[in-house]
């Protein structure tokens, strides 16, 4: 087991990153220089560092260069919490365990999206490669004791994972804080399993190591995700009985949040079978309001379909359930999620339940609406999505807000009026145009309340926010700059 941080020597990241560390930036911003000193980083990697320098100084804006300086290593400066044999070993099974940040929890969807931003240098980096891999292998573990978990607690001893024997998942139905010591938070979203299959592809696609598909514990992740996808097939009732059909998964907990627990004793809304898979929470943790979520479940589509080009050499079984349950599931989206509005044409919704009911707003967690050809599910001058962006980035998106302070979308998880930088961030890496990129990258400069780093959500109008320490939105971040780099590098000249 590699702890990296030390309580005695290092400070506590989340108020280190409220306050100013010198030297403050050449621009009329002054913003801090937030990276960690060397010795308090939780991962080094000279490759990434040699990016930084690289980007950095090609930005002509010293506070841009700044901002990214700071965001983009912000994972592997602060979160990289435990990993085991990250170094050459023949029978080396690595481990690491990423936390979100400021809450000392593993996300299966944060620690996916907080690594990607690395993953085109992995190949360079043995131990950034392998950092990469024992995410994997981490997540295979955490799906084997409960694919409906959304969060897992530190282990008290990494390499002991490696030779647990993990419950049957299905043996219990409800699911509560505490329920399984393993477990920090129980909420079923369907883009955590998707980010699961996201990050095997991708590293796949990255480094050609397809090592892990071998490993038994891999495989026995990816049939309980496919299991679990098609036990949430189904609708609420028995189409010919009229019963209400068993679940496996329920959610309910005493809260003063609405958005903490679930309708109708923790199962849901009522839904009609679709194709798509019913889910209950959001990415953002928050309660769905109708158990279809669209942007979730057109994810899950692609990941699908990119898990079955992984199998397809080593268990053509497999994978042609993988692309069945893909397709199957695109097909609905287009079914019974795309509505007609008067002011806007076609659109997708953000959650339907297949009788007809469809909720039309955005949240700024990914996957999302706007995201949705960041996700690779539609091409971004695609008609419906189109349609779909001018609305959730405007007042007909309920959670879309601007002020002198900051514009983007929010979402139930923040006060109204609090926008996440985010959405801003997204909008970028899906946009093709030089004036909005422009315009959104002055919006997020002016986001950081002077700190340096992209926060959760910043309110619109006034010096308020809400995170310091949010590693994902600060990689995503990094990950935009680098994206306009290698395709319009004269928008940071």
């Amino acid at each position: 087991m590699a702890p990296f941080l030390s309580a005695a020597s290092c400070p506590d990241y989340t108020a280190y990153a409220r306050s100013f560390h010198g030297p403050a930036s050449a621009g009329p911003l002054q913003l801090p220089f937030q990276r960690p000193t060397d010795i308090c980083r939780t991962f080094k990697s000279k490759v990434i560092d040699n990016v930084i320098e690289s980007i950095a100084s090609k930005i002509a804006n010293a506070d841009l260069a700044r901002l990214f300086t700071n965001s983009y290593p912000n994972t592997l400066d602060t979160t990289i919490s435990q990993t085991s044999c990250l170094t050459p070993s023949d029978q080396c099974h690595p481990l690491s365990f990423i936390i979100t940040g400021d809450i000392n929890a593993m996300w299966l969807r944060d620690s996916v999206n907080q690594l990607l931003p690395y993953l085109n240098y992995a190949s360079q980096d043995f131990s950034l490669k392998r950092l990469f891999l024992g995410a994997i292998y981490m997540q295979s573990h955490f799906i084997s004791i409960d694919p409906y978990a959304n969060a897992f607690h530190p282990p008290q001893d990494i390499q002991q994972w490696a030779k647990m024997q993990h419950p049957n998942p299905f043996e219990h139905q409800s699911r509560s804080p505490g329920s399984t010591p393993a477990v920090y938070e129980y909420k079923w979203e369907i883009d955590s399993l998707a980010s699961f299959f996201s990050l095997s592809y991708q590293y796949w696609q990255h480094t050609e190591d397809d090592s892990f598909v071998d490993s038994p514990i891999w495989i026995n992740a990816v049939e309980k995700v496919i299991q679990t996808l098609q036990n949430e097939q189904h609708g609420t009732f028995d189409p010919n009985t009229g019963q209400v059909l068993p679940v496996d998964e329920i959610f309910k907990q005493n809260t003063d949040r609405p958005t903490e627990t679930q309708f109708q004793d923790g199962r849901g809304q009522p839904i009609q079978r679709t194709g798509m898979v019913r889910t209950l929470f959001r990415p953002s943790d928050d309660a769905c309001v109708y158990p279809f979520f669209v942007p979730g479940n057109a994810m899950m589509s692609v990941e699908l379909h990119h898990v079955s080009q992984l199998l397809q050499k080593k268990n053509a079984t497999l994978a042609d359930q993988a692309a069945s349950l893909s397709k199957e599931i695109r097909d609905a989206i287009f079914k019974y999620a795309v509505v007609e509005l008067p002011d806007h044409g076609k659109v997708f919704a953000y959650e339907v339940d297949g009788y007809g009911s469809q909720l039309i707003m955005d949240d700024a967690n990914v996957p999302s609406l706007l995201s949705l050809p960041l996700l690779g599910f539609i091409d971004q001058n695609d008609t419906i999505y189109q349609n779909t962006r001018r609305l959730v980035l405007s007042k007909s998106n309920p959670y879309y807000y601007e002020g002198p302070n900051m514009a983007g979308i929010g979402g139930p998880h923040v006060p109204l009026n609090y926008a996440w930088p985010m959405s801003q961030i997204v909008r970028i890496l899906t946009s093709d145009n030089d004036d909005e990129i422009k315009s959104t990258l002055d919006i997020l400069l002016r986001s950081t309340d002077k700190t340096g780093l992209i926060h959760e959500s910043v309110n619109v109008f006034k010096n308020s926010y809400s995170r310091s320490w949010f590693a994902w939105a600060n990689g995503l971040f990094g990950q935009a700059i680098l994206k306009i780099n290698q395709e319009k590098p004269h928008l940071l000249t």
